[in-house]
């Protein structure tokens, strides 16, 4: 499988790579990032108002440990996807078994050296639809300064449009990872960097 590897760097302008909606998560965390003057901005600095109409497609999470990324909220579009709701779930049992490695790499590295972490992969769902899920996944800082936070954004479209016609609990499949890639918040890209 080949994977576009785009790696990012924190900025004013959100970049072309990111799907539409993801560039509004990169708009709000960067202007909390600039109001509270920290490199990375807290979990107590998101102000539900701020997220807007983001906020169905919100997860935040905390990692517990290294194969343990408890979701701590999840917006009504995720838990109306999913069939469930997510909160005390871990994010990695949500994820497809051939990935769940790859994915705990990534989760690992995020939290290891604060960055941020963008995806996107097309999908088969029920019936063959045919979907690209996208994602953007920013850093928190914890109320002590340890950045063990995660906010994150979904998008689903189908031909360029946004879909939310997944039924709830339906069998997807993962067929290719289009892009991925880090953001460079401002402390660097991890070493680890994911491969093919």
């Amino acid at each position: 499988m080949i994977v576009n590897h785009s790696h990012l760097q924190m900025a004013d302008t959100p970049p072309k790579v990111l799907a539409e909606p993801l560039n509004r998560l990169w708009q709000y965390w960067r202007s909390l990032s600039q109001q509270t003057r920290k490199m990375v901005p807290a979990k107590s600095d998101i102000r539900i108002g701020g997220l807007g109409a983001t906020l169905p497609n919100i997860v935040i999470s905390e990692r517990i440990g290294p194969d343990e990324v408890l979701v701590r909220l999840a917006g009504s579009a995720m838990e109306e996807m999913t069939g469930k709701p997510l909160a005390g779930i871990n994010l990695l049992d949500l994820t497809p078994p051939s990935q769940r490695e790859g994915i705990a790499k990534v989760y690992n590295n995020l939290f290891s050296l604060p960055c941020g972490f963008h995806i996107a992969e097309s999908l088969r769902a029920d019936g063959g639809k045919k979907l690209v899920l996208a994602a953007l996944v920013l850093p928190l800082l914890s109320e002590d300064g340890d950045a063990r936070f995660t906010v994150g954004q979904y998008s689903i479209t189908r031909n360029g449009f946004e879909d939310i016609g997944i039924n709830a609990g339906a069998v997807i499949e993962h067929r290719q990872i289009d892009v991925l890639g880090y953001i460079d918040v401002g402390f660097g890209l991890p070493e680890n960097h994911l491969t093919d």
